[in-house]
């Protein structure tokens, strides 16, 4: 029975690290994204560098920056340590530009609010 009670605790502090993992991630992400935008008007390369920038300063590796037009689209990847080592690499994405390029599910800009 101890060794029941013991096995689900130690999945469910696994489960808990994965889901701090990736909400770290994802406020990663968003940060640079964001980073990235606000100099976007610099050019492609410094909207990229200061991406990496923000993703290596939070230990977080910068997968992919994209730039088109005012619009900067990142994804990171990070690999967990330990105890979730096991697992694969984790890789999200953000995207941040004007409020004007947001675009409805129709794929038609939609108005800024």
């Amino acid at each position: 029975m101890a060794a029941v009670v013991g096995l689900a605790g130690g999945v469910a502090a696994e489960l808990a690290l994965s889901v701090a993992a990736r909400h770290h991630l994802a406020t990663v992400a968003d940060a640079s994204s964001l980073a990235a935008a606000a100099v976007v008007d610099d050019g492609p390369q410094a909207a990229c560098a200061r991406a990496r920038s923000v993703a290596r300063r939070n230990r977080v590796a910068l997968a992919n920056c994209r730039v088109t037009g005012s619009v900067v689209t990142v994804r990171l990847r990070a690999r967990l340590g330990w105890p979730l080592g096991w697992l694969p690499p984790m890789t999200l994405n953000s995207r941040a530009g004007p409020a004007e390029t947001i675009t409805d599910h129709s794929g038609q800009a939609a108005a800024a609010s």
